[in-house]
């Protein structure tokens, strides 16, 4: 795998993640950049330390994973840059200028979307010195984990999510146009990744009505305990932020989730892009 000169890589836990130093992704050759995209097919999660990105070097950069993907809350997108959502807690004018609870719950992106997120990218401009973390776990290695009959009984199960149950749970006003474009959609509790196929147990409570063929509270439960099964600490990578990261994670073979800071002590200013999967990784 080809990396520029004074580039270095390090495994983050065992198999699952990679971190990268010594590369300006700003200035790197298609070469670098392909290994990144390589790197995260094979990881999961790779983080790309010390960057200084402007929004559209950012999506230039996404554009290597595939087209960005439209972000439904256009209200916290960059003015001129509508693939660039804000995640941030800070007001300015009185108004806030990003989503500030963005991703407190486990879940991957997109989940409401027949196409669900493929990649998702945070760039953060500026991090609080204490909380924050971003946690990751690893499905792939969760699934092998399972015994041959629980994989038996989960291989075939199928997920109902909705982005109205979605966006009614965090309190924000659906529009007509939302509600006409993000219809209900079902996908695979076991998701067979795009890239080489493994497996991955993708559970997401958030945002779903249950599972096809369970009734509830039977689904909504059996979610919630595969959830926690997958959020053990053995299969979890936290990330602690600094300011330049640059993190990728493949939504295929990962849940992720925020965790809590003292948002009246500090600010936390990111830019996320992501990009949807391709049509050839959903098709009927």
């Amino acid at each position: 795998m080809q990396m520029q000169v004074g580039a270095h890589t390090r495994p983050l836990k065992g198999k699952f993640g990679v971190e990268v130093t010594g590369v300006d992704v700003a200035a790197a050759s298609p070469e670098v950049l392909a290994s990144i995209v390589e790197l995260l097919n094979r990881h999961g999660v790779v983080v790309v330390r010390d960057q200084h990105l402007t929004p559209e070097e950012q999506v230039a950069f996404t554009r290597y994973f595939g087209a960005p993907a439209d972000n439904p809350r256009k209200e916290f997108t960059i003015p001129g840059q509508p693939d660039v959502f804000v995640i941030s807690n800070k007001v300015v004018d009185g108004r806030p200028i990003g989503d500030a609870d963005a991703g407190t719950g486990w879940h991957f992106d997109m989940s409401y979307d027949r196409r669900p997120g493929f990649c998702t990218i945070l760039y953060a401009l500026e991090v609080p010195p204490e909380g924050s973390n971003t946690l990751f776990a690893d499905l792939c290695a969760a699934w092998d984990e399972l015994p041959a009959q629980r994989r038996d009984e989960l291989k075939d199960l199928m997920v109902h999510h909705s982005f109205i149950t979605l966006q009614t749970m965090k309190g924000n006003k659906l529009t007509d146009e939302q509600r006409r474009t993000l219809p209900d959609v079902f996908h695979p509790l076991v998701r067979k990744h795009p890239f080489d196929g493994r497996p991955a147990l993708r559970p997401c409570a958030g945002g779903a009505n249950g599972v096809v063929g369970k009734d509830n509270p039977e689904g909504m439960d059996l979610l919630k305990e595969l959830v926690a099964y997958v959020t053990q600490e053995q299969f979890v990578y936290s990330h602690k932020w600094s300011a330049g990261d640059l993190v990728l994670w493949d939504n295929n073979c990962t849940l992720h989730r925020g965790t809590p800071f003292d948002k009246q002590k500090y600010f936390r200013h990111v830019h996320r892009t992501w990009v949807q999967s391709p049509p050839a990784h959903y098709a009927a």
